[in-house]
C-alpha cells in the first residue's frame, strides 16, 4: 500500500525512531465519562461544540511552508498534531476560527514520531479541551465524524464509518471513509457520542476514502510530559529514512508542492549547467568597416539553485538558479567562412553572474526575472531584452 500523509506542503513517512515512544493506554489525564448508554450527537453539534478547540496550523522553516490541522487537549494550552506538520520547520502558528489573532508555538511538550504525534505548548490562556474517548473500545462500523481545514478551508466537516482497524508493521491504525484532504493532518476523529478516538494521519493514494488516524489513546502519555523542546531542535529524520525506508507509510514526493518545486528547479538548474560555450559573429555596422565582431560565451560555471517559500497563493515557492559566465569579445576580419576569421587582437573579457528567478505552483514553472550583477554599481540589475544563449532558451521554454 501507498500511502501519503495530509499536511499541505510536506508529505513525509512515519518511521521507527524511538524517541518518547509511548505503549498505547486507556488512561488518560482526565478519564472520559462512559457513554455508552448516550444519545449519539449531529455533526452540527459535534462542530459547535468544539469550535474553539480546533484550529488551523502554519508550520514554516527555511525553505518551506506547511499547512495542517490541530486541536487543544489541555487547559494551559496544549495542542495535539502530527508530528510531521512541524518536522524541519522553527516556527508554529495557530489559528481559531472566530478570532484574528495568531496563538505562537515553540516549544514541544512530548512527541512520539513513531505514531507521529506531537504536542505543543501554545502561548495562550488556555482553550477548551476536547474530550478524548477510549480508542480500545472503538469499533469497526461505528460512525465517525472528522473536523480540519483541508486546503485551508476552516471547520471542514465530514462524516463517515470506522472502516477497520489495521495492524501495519505492528503499528494499529483505524481506516476511516470520512473524506479528507491535504491540511487535514492532525485533525480529531470524534466518535458518534462527541468524543476524539484518533488523530487524522495519511491517506492511501490508490484509493477512494482509504484513509488512516492515529488511536487516540496512544496520545494520552504524551499529555504529562515535563520536559520541553524547541520546536526547530526535534528529531529530523534522514532523507533515506523518509524516501528509502521500510516505513509502514511510504512518502510521495510527486504529492508534495515543496518536493516538486525543488524538482523543478533543479532540473533547470541541471540543463543550464550542461550548456557549452557558444560563439555569435556580428558584422560591423559600418560597411566600409571589413570585420566582424565575435562574441564568445563559455560554458556557464558554479551552477547553484534554491528555492524559497512565499506568502502567494498563486505560487507559494519562488526558485532561484544563479551561475557564471565568461563572455568575451573581438573584433574578427572577415573572410569568406565566418566561424574560420581569427580575431585580430585581444579580446575584451569578463565574467558576469546571473541569477534567475522563477513562481512555482506545484509543477508549473514560470520565468519571473533575469539579473545580473553589476560590477561597477556592486548590484544587481534586472536584466532585459532577449537573448538566444543557451541558459535563456532553457528558462523560457522551461517556463511554459
Amino acid at each position: 500500500m501507498r500511502k501519503r500523509f495530509l499536511a499541505a506542503l510536506a508529505l513525509v513517512p512515519i518511521t521507527a525512531l524511538a524517541q518518547q515512544t509511548p505503549k498505547p493506554t486507556s488512561a488518560s489525564a482526565s478519564k472520559p465519562a462512559d457513554r455508552s448508554s448516550a444519545a449519539a450527537k449531529p455533526a452540527s453539534q459535534i462542530l459547535d461544540e468544539n469550535r474553539s478547540s480546533i484550529g488551523e496550523i502554519v508550520a514554516a522553516g527555511n525553505t518551506s511552508l506547511r499547512l495542517g490541522t490541530g486541536f487543544f487537549v489541555g487547559s494551559s494550552g496544549l495542542f495535539l498534531t502530527n508530528f510531521h506538520v512541524v518536522e524541519g520547520t522553527d516556527l508554529v502558528g495557530v489559528k481559531v476560527p472566530g478570532s484574528s489573532d495568531v496563538l505562537w508555538a515553540k516549544k514541544a511538550t512530548g512527541f512520539d514520531v513513531e505514531n507521529d504525534l506531537v504536542v505543543l505548548e501554545v502561548e495562550t490562556g488556555g482553550k477548551k479541551p476536547v474530550s478524548f474517548g477510549d480508542s480500545d473500545q472503538a469499533q469497526v462500523g461505528e460512525q465517525i465524524v472528522v473536523i480540519g481545514n483541508p486546503e485551508g478551508l476552516e471547520q471542514t466537516v465530514s462524516n463517515g464509518l470506522l472502516s477497520g482497524i489495521r495492524d501495519v508493521d505492528g503499528r494499529k491504525l483505524f481506516q476511516i471513509s470520512a473524506p479528507i484532504s491535504e491540511g487535514s493532518s492532525g485533525s480529531p476523529v470524534f466518535n458518534a457520542h462527541g468524543d476524539v478516538i484518533g488523530v487524522v494521519v495519511s491517506t492511501l493514494e490508490s484509493g477512494q476514502n482509504l484513509n488512516f488516524a492515529v488511536p487516540i489513546n496512544f496520545a494520552k502519555p504524551l499529555l504529562s510530559g515535563t520536559e520541553e523542546e524547541e520546536i526547530s531542535e526535534l528529531p529530523k529524520r534522514k532523507r533515506s529514512e523518509i524516501q528509502g525506508g521500510t516505513s509502514a507509510v511510504p512518502t510521495s514526493p510527486a504529492a508534495d508542492p515543496a518536493k516538486l518545486a525543488v524538482q523543478a528547479i533543479s532540473e533547470i538548474a541541471d540543463k543550464i549547467r550542461a550548456c557549452e560555450g557558444s560563439s555569435m559573429f556580428t558584422p560591423a555596422k559600418e560597411k566600409k568597416l571589413n570585420f566582424y565582431y565575435r562574441t564568445h560565451a563559455d560554458a556557464p560555471t558554479d551552477v547553484r539553485f534554491d528555492v524559497n517559500a512565499t506568502d502567494s497563493l498563486v505560487a507559494p515557492f519562488e526558485g532561484i538558479v544563479e551561475f557564471s559566465v565568461h563572455l568575451g569579445v573581438s573584433p574578427c576580419l572577415r573572410a569568406d567562412d565566418i566561424k574560420s576569421c581569427a580575431p585580430d587582437r585581444a579580446p575584451f573579457s569578463k565574467t558576469t553572474r546571473y541569477r534567475y528567478f522563477y513562481r512555482i505552483d506545484g509543477s508549473i514553472v514560470q520565468l519571473d526575472r533575469r539579473t545580473y550583477f553589476d560590477e561597477q554599481q556592486q548590484t544587481w540589475v534586472l536584466r532585459q531584452g532577449k537573448s538566444d544563449q543557451c541558459w535563456d532558451r532553457i528558462a523560457n521554454r522551461d517556463s511554459n
